[in-house]
């Protein structure tokens, strides 16, 4: 199979299911191009763009396209964020594998991407809530919220849509999203995190010297979990 040749990995594939038939793909911090190129393969994607900071990478991406033939069909970008591609060269953008405040400054550097034109597959690897709050605040709306288990970790995906309505959150309220409690793993996801924010909350309260802004938030974050998880289970 190609997913086997490719070794893609559960994350990988679940990015890709979130991509349109007939896309025109950008995927930024492409690493080694194994999602434009395993989309190609199988003629889902029209055009693709692979783009990245770094020249390490974008050597693997060329590897990867002369491998499978698709040195023609892959189109290789070296730079910052989404600075190497216009807005009218892909309808769908990938930024994956990075942290979730590195995710909204490549969005905040190019705004476009949040005009409602380009669906956006964002998968971070931390600060999901801090992702989810600059989204709302910014006209981001998540219509897909897609989880996945590789090893011991879950992973998040998220397929965004900008041009909504703007919208100020705490970041407790960014804790999860509307969308994600619709994913059929989303119950073992919220008890892992319920978990650990209150063990968090705990060793908070506890400590001598109190930091009551961190505490309000671990315990925002309980609360709002502790909601999601009945809102399951009156669901199941």
């Amino acid at each position: 199979m190609l997913e086997n040749r490719m070794h893609l990995t559960p994350r990988l594939r679940t990015i890709m299911a979130q991509v349109p038939d007939g896309a025109r793909l950008a995927d930024i911090g492409t690493d080694h191009a194994l999602i434009p190129a395993a989309l190609l393969r199988r003629g889902k994607i029209k055009t693709a763009i692979a783009s990245d900071i770094r020249q390490g990478p974008l050597d693997s991406a060329a590897r990867t396209a002369r491998q499978f033939g698709l040195e023609n069909q892959i189109s290789l970008r070296l730079g910052a964020g989404m600075c190497t591609i216009q807005p009218e060269e892909a309808d769908t953008i990938v930024i994956a594998g990075m942290g979730g405040e590195t995710i909204a400054q490549i969005l905040e550097d190019d705004s476009w991407a949040l005009d409602g034109n380009h669906l956006l597959l964002l998968q971070p690897m931390t600060a999901q809530p801090f992702l989810r709050q600059y989204l709302a605040a910014h006209g981001g709306a998540i219509e897909k919220e897609s989880l996945c288990r590789e090893g011991k970790r879950m992973y998040t995906v998220m397929t965004v849509r900008g041009g909504s309505q703007l919208q100020e959150k705490s970041l407790p309220e960014c804790c999860i999203s509307k969308a994600l409690l619709s994913d059929p793993m989303a119950e073992v996801y919220l008890k892992r995190l319920l978990e650990r924010e209150e063990n968090i909350t705990a060793s908070l309260e506890k400590a001598s010297n109190q930091k009551p802004e961190e505490l309000a938030l671990h315990r925002g974050n309980v609360q709002v979990l502790r909601d999601a998880m009945s809102q399951i289970g009156k669901e199941g």
